[in-house]
């Protein structure tokens, strides 16, 4: 036992491992007692309470500048105590340049998508760019002061948030000003209820503001009425009710066409960062939901299908990043024995609801349509609404039109290089010039021309 003492005072002082041993034996049974690698480390007998018993030995230790880690290792149950991490105090220098960088990123984000996307003269924009920045950094700072809430609430040391300024729409980049914003965990947290609630209270209340966000800009979004030829924006399946919502009070603007304002816009970036700070991966806060859920296997089937997932919707850059994160290994909380709480289990499921919401595709479904004749540079009209005409002529090929009813109309006779050449019929044998066409899937027509003999 002196020799243990001995490797033990090297480790930390001034207190002895007889003394360490009963303030643990104070707590738990102990089955063993002995310092492996100058680690103070206790094997637990099995069947005993660890969660509550846990956070009361971790409160005695920290006054003495200890924490400990609790394991299982080839099925027992493993205490090891260890010095508590010494934290420096952070340069909020830093954080305040990079708030103002990022302020500065949406803001022209903002303004270049007011100019360019939106009808001139709707909106000023010196305010899409205000307003944009103001949409945006609520729904990202929002969500970090849900985590340091949570982190609060547990006692565990956390950075003011790191605001990450990113491109705007500029050239080939169609950035949106920023790469999110994250804070850094100077502790780990003492169990996985603790560790639950820290990666959860951000998504949920980034996507309560983004909610409201999206109710702002939908409703502040000009809509024109206009042939619906795209390409249309895809955005998640969420603005669907919400737009249903707004047309059920009233709120909504007239036009089967919306352009989407900035705070729209923000909401839809607020949409997507909330999507992926939810896959079940590395050291997202979906990867500390799934940590305090399934086991290592089973998490890298997850980060697996999120990467998949990813690659298909088309964010590369994200599933490189996932990759990347999936090379470290999950630290865990300090008590990784102990499960989760029944109660935060029951919020899994309206999680995988949220995730649902913010990453699958909506918005409009479009087609191919394609308009032929035997005689080139014939003439034709698509009516959409009895207000709304679009003209052209053969061969003509849309690769984006809206699903619905549309009417292509011919004339009877067409005049072609001098040429008079009457309508006969459609390639399905059909002799009406005017053909109705519910477009549901690509469709190709044919119109049939009979060259009128000179007389």
């Amino acid at each position: 036992m002196d020799d243990a003492n001995q490797d033990f005072n090297k480790y930390v002082q001034p207190i002895d491992f007889e003394r360490l041993t009963s303030i643990v034996s104070s707590e738990f049974q102990i089955e063993e007692a002995l310092i492996e690698h100058n680690i103070p480390t206790y094997y637990l007998k099995q069947s005993q309470e660890t969660k509550k018993t846990f956070l009361k030995l971790l409160e005695n230790l920290r006054t003495i500048g200890l924490i400990a880690l609790l394991r299982k290792k080839d099925g027992k149950v493993v205490l090891r105590v260890v010095p508590g991490p010494t934290t420096k105090p952070s340069n909020v220098l830093i954080n305040w340049l990079l708030f103002f960088a990022t302020i500065g990123t949406t803001f022209l984000t903002g303004y270049l998508l007011t100019e360019y996307l939106l009808p001139r003269g709707v909106i000023d924009p010196l305010i899409g760019g205000a307003t944009f920045t103001l949409a945006i950094m609520a729904a990202l700072g929002l969500h970090e002061t849900g985590h340091m809430i949570a982190a609060s609430q547990h006692k565990v040391k956390v950075t003011a948030p790191y605001f990450i300024p990113g491109p705007p729409p500029i050239g080939p980049l169609f950035g949106v000003g920023t790469f999110g914003a994250v804070i850094i965990q100077k502790q780990l947290p003492p169990n996985r209820d603790a560790l639950f609630d820290i990666g959860v209270s951000g998504p949920i209340l980034g996507f309560i503001v983004t909610v409201l966000v999206t109710f702002v800009g939908v409703a502040l979004s000009p809509a024109r009425y206009m042939f619906p030829e795209g390409p249309f924006m895809s955005l998640p399946i969420l603005f669907d009710p919400i737009g249903k919502a707004l047309a059920f009070f009233g709120l909504s603007k007239q036009g089967n066409v919306i352009s989407l304002h900035p705070v729209a816009f923000a909401g839809y970036v607020g949409m997507i960062v909330t999507m992926l700070n939810l896959l079940p991966t590395g050291m997202l806060d979906g990867g500390h939901i799934a940590k305090c859920i399934v086991g290592d296997k089973f998490r890298m089937l997850l980060t697996i299908l999120s990467v998949v997932l990813l690659v298909f919707l088309g964010y590369y850059p994200m599933a490189m990043l996932v990759l990347f994160l999936s090379m470290y290994r999950h630290p865990g909380p300090l008590d990784d024995v102990s499960k989760l709480s029944k109660t935060r289990k029951l919020l899994v499921p309206a999680l995988i609801v949220i995730f649902l919401l913010c990453g699958i595709p909506g918005g409009t479904p479009v087609h191919k349509l394609e308009i032929q004749s035997n005689v080139t540079g014939v003439p034709f009209s698509i009516y959409y609404t009895e207000n709304m005409c679009y003209n052209n002529q053969t061969p003509w090929l849309s690769e984006a039109l809206a699903e619905g009813s549309y009417v292509v109309s011919l004339n009877s006779t067409v005049v072609i290089d001098n040429s008079v050449f009457i309508f006969a019929h459609w390639e399905n044998g059909d002799t009406n010039r005017n053909r109705t066409i519910t477009l549901t899937s690509d469709v190709t027509i044919n119109a049939i021309f009979t060259q009128q003999n000179p007389q």
